[in-house]
């Protein structure tokens, strides 16, 4: 769901599974930040979460899209691994970095300065739109 998100422009973190209820509590309200768990008591714990009910990836990014708004502008602007906002690189600059049918597809593709990751149009891209349509989010 986290990628999901990110892919829709909302800046997501992921706790790690080594952190506690409360040190999760703590670092939500130390930066500020909105919880979406599936955990009841933890819900219970913090009154600036959603508690998410289903398993399926679907039903819960509708979840909480009835909750929230995309704002399509920040479609595709973070990266999915880590969360960091994407930079456009001209491909012409790429040689080595990228594959060179995306150098002669793609005069730009997206950089995550972070942890280094590419991403362009490529096949998979018209599936996550074909995806994002289906939520009711114009891509």
């Amino acid at each position: 769901m986290a990628r999901w998100l990110r892919i829709m422009g909302f800046d997501v973190q992921y706790a790690a599974s080594n952190l506690s209820d409360t040190e999760i509590i703590a670092k939500c309200k130390r930066e500020g930040l909105f919880l979406l768990t599936r955990d009841k008591e933890l819900h219970g714990r913090y009154s600036l979460s959603l508690l998410i009910t289903s398993q399926d990836h679907k039903e819960q990014i509708r979840q909480f899209l009835s909750n929230f708004t995309v704002d399509e502008k920040l479609l595709f602007t973070r990266c999915t691994e880590c969360n960091h906002l994407l930079e456009k690189r001209e491909t012409v600059d790429l040689t080595g970095y990228i594959p060179e049918g995306v150098r002669e597809r793609f005069s730009t593709v997206l950089y995550c300065r972070n942890c280094g990751k590419y991403y362009w149009e490529g096949d998979h891209f018209n599936k996550i739109v074909e995806f994002l349509r289906g939520m009711g989010i114009e891509a």
